[in-house]
């Protein structure tokens, strides 16, 4: 492996087969050495992949800035995101994560407090995210002594959600689906007249499903969810959950108007089942 950049002592880019630049990783790795040296393999511990010339200009120009501790906290925390939740989260989320810790870093240096009013959202639809988020919090202090506020926990907690995701690497692709979650919600809410307890594992369920729904809504995918449903079923689900399917009708027609997705005859099956599962546990209190 010959280097092709230098971002600092610990921090190089090479090229991979493909001439694709890579991010390489390891202590002492970029001391003293120049462009088209090469890196033996045992050197490298960690490999960050990018996936566009404009994920490799924010990187050159982020690695002018921050600090040795600062990567070592961003990389902690994306591999401890990646054992809490025991998912594939895409390297990418190493540069929004990095990125978005000096900045906070920054802040917190010069007494600013950025609000998060996505806070009760982010803790509310990505629980297990969030005590991620939190854990990052103690994670910085061990390593900086400083302690961030919980704002930060939940900017971190979009970041990672973000990962999880396949539309993009945008910032706002978490953003956009909190409040979507939240339009849905509301939806069902008011159409229904009732109040959500939240404790319940019927709802925990329904959450569950509109997370993985309200990201096809976003991609824009209207593909059957795991098998087609016929028609028997559909017009049997709408006459036995009648009030389940008043509300999935608006949900359906809200995507619509607003979103521009047809909610195809499973997925209304789907929410219509789980709604009606709500109902049920909201009658029988």
């Amino acid at each position: 492996m010959r280097i092709e950049k230098i971002l600092n002592n610990n921090v190089v880019i090479i090229l991979d087969k493909n001439d694709q630049e890579v991010i390489l990783m390891g202590r002492g790795l970029g001391f003293k050495r120049k462009i088209g040296d090469t890196i033996s393999e045992n050197e490298v511990e960690k490999i960050y992949e990018l996936k566009s010339v404009k994920e490799t200009e924010k990187i050159e120009e982020l690695f002018a800035e921050i600090s040795d501790d600062e990567i070592y906290l961003a990389d902690k925390i994306l591999t401890t995101a990646r054992v809490a939740l025991d998912k594939t989260l895409n390297d990418v989320a190493f540069i929004a994560i990095v990125d978005h810790l000096h900045a906070a870093v920054e802040r917190f240096k010069q007494g600013i407090a950025m609000k998060n009013f996505l806070l009760w959202d982010i803790k509310r639809f990505f629980p297990k995210e969030f005590a991620v988020g939190k854990q990052a919090l103690d994670i910085i202090e061990d390593r900086l002594s400083i302690r961030l506020p919980e704002d930060e926990a939940g900017f971190l907690t979009l970041h990672l959600v973000n990962a999880e995701m396949d539309i993009g690497n945008e910032d706002q692709s978490a953003v956009d689906l909190t409040r979507l979650i939240e339009e849905i919600l509301t939806v069902v809410k008011y159409t229904l007249k009732i109040n959500f307890d939240e404790e319940t594992i019927y709802f925990q369920r329904f959450m569950t499903h509109l997370k993985f729904f309200s990201e096809r809504v976003l991609q824009g995918r209207t593909q059957q969810i795991e098998e087609n449903v016929d028609d028997d079923l559909y017009f049997l689900i709408i006459k036995k959950y009648p009030e389940a399917f008043e509300a999935t009708k608006k949900v359906t027609s809200f995507l619509e108007k607003q979103w521009h997705y047809s909610t195809s005859p499973d997925e209304q099956v789907y929410l219509t089942i789980h709604l009606a599962r709500i109902i049920d546990k909201n009658n029988h209190k």
